[in-house]
Order: structure tokens, then C-alpha cells, then sequence
């Protein structure tokens, strides 16, 4: 997404089309993204196979302001090692919130 950010839709270096276009299908669907998915019928299923961005969303925008601080990326790193949570896009941008609301003293 921070490459997005810039206009870079091209492939991160070791990675496939198919596997960006998975990933991508999975921001859109959960909201951070705004775009176009293409399917190819495999082994019976229909799997992503191409992208193109349209936009980053608001909740897009939130999640990128929120990991693009070294100092946040690496508490919220620490957090959740320590309590041995699984990483989600919506727990970060929580955790990004609460931090917020902490500091405001919401």
C-alpha cells in the first residue's frame, strides 16, 4: 500500500502477478482499496489473477499514516509480539486509534 500510495502498481521484486492480485482482492474486499480484480477459472475455482487500483480508500489512507511511523510501527510490533497476537490490517489501525485517543486523553 505505501507503494500505491505513489502510483506503483508494479510487482514488488520475487513476487507473481497472481500473488499480488490476491492480496490486492483481499484489501478491496476488506476496504482499503478501491479497484478491479480479474478471475481465471484453476483447478475448478475462479483465483485472482489480475488487479488494477482505482484508489486508496479513507480506512486505506488511515492504515498507510498509521505504519509509515517508525516509532509506531515498531510499538505496535512489540504489542503484539508480547501478547502474541496475530497481525490484522483492522487490529493495527485499532491500535493506531487507541494510541490516538491515548494521546489526546480521550
Amino acid at each position: 500500500m505505501l507503494r500505491l500510495q505513489h502510483g506503483d502498481q508494479s510487482l514488488p521484486a520475487g513476487r507473481t502477478q497472481k500473488e499480488v492480485a490476491y492480496h490486492i482482492d483481499m484489501l478491496i474486499q476488506d476496504g482499503f482499496l478501491k479497484g478491479v480484480i480479474s478471475r481465471k477459472l484453476e483447478k475448478g475455482t475462479k483465483v485472482p489473477d489480475f488487479f488494477h487500483v482505482q484508489d486508496i480508500t479513507w480506512k486505506g489512507h488511515d492504515f498507510i499514516k498509521s505504519v509509515e511511523d517508525d516509532t509506531f510501527w515498531q510499538r505496535a510490533k512489540d504489542h503484539f509480539k508480547k501478547h502474541a497476537v496475530a497481525w490484522t490490517a483492522d487490529l493495527i489501525l485499532e491500535f493506531a486509534k487507541a494510541g490516538g485517543r491515548k494521546a489526546l486523553g480521550l
